[in-house]
């Protein structure tokens, strides 16, 4: 199959990703750790520039989902929690800060595409410490979550790796570890339901 085609299966899988969370956040069917996703709506800006810059294109459309999902599903979780009041810890503001050194790096960094993507590889340290409030969610609070969109999300950026054909660290990066930070955060949402033998139909 050609590369393009994997682009496109991959750009749907992540789509069929957004719809569903999105319904399910507005639904309140789960409730989506609003630190972690005011931060991915960032970051996830900030991937779509960097990889934009570091010539990745295999992992390009996809990090424009990347880039419009959390943000929308950050609106939902504002539009629905009208009453909650919500605060940075230390980590979260230092995650923040990050991005904004990650922005920094990309416009220092932009117009060359071997230094660019270095300021990819930051970003996505940043993304992997804002996925910890909502792995510990995950793990302390499993009813407040459903596993298959994070299989479908994993999903979606694991097939890029099949349009990668020029094999470098900068095409790699990307797709890896979205695919394991989102099955992280699937397993134990999978592991509690089997054990409390939930209907499959619950599972998304």
């Amino acid at each position: 199959m050609e590369i393009i085609n994997w682009i496109v299966i991959s750009t749907i899988i992540l789509l069929v990703w957004i719809v569903n969370y999105s319904v399910l956040a507005w639904k309140r069917e789960v409730y989506p750790n609003p630190v972690s996703w005011f931060v991915w709506t960032v970051v996830g800006l900030a991937l779509f520039l960097t990889a934009e810059a570091s010539e990745a294109k295999e992992v390009y459309f996809a990090t424009i989902i990347s880039a419009a999902g959390p943000a929308i599903i950050l609106v939902i979780i504002l539009l629905r929690e009208t009453n909650r009041i919500y605060s940075l810890s230390l980590r979260e503001k230092l995650c923040l800060t990050f991005a904004l050194i990650g922005y920094s790096l990309w416009f220092i960094l932009g117009e060359n595409p071997e230094l660019a993507q270095w300021s990819l590889y930051w970003m996505i340290c940043v993304d992997f410490i804002a996925l910890w409030p909502t792995l510990e969610q995950a793990i302390k609070k499993p009813e407040s979550d459903k596993p298959i969109p994070w299989i479908i999300f994993g999903l979606g950026y694991g097939i890029t790796g099949l349009a990668i054909i020029d094999h470098t660290v900068a095409n790699w990066a990307l797709p890896a570890y979205m695919f394991a930070g989102s099955l992280a955060v699937a397993i134990p949402l999978v592991l509690i339901r089997i054990k409390k033998r939930v209907l499959l139909k619950e599972w998304w």
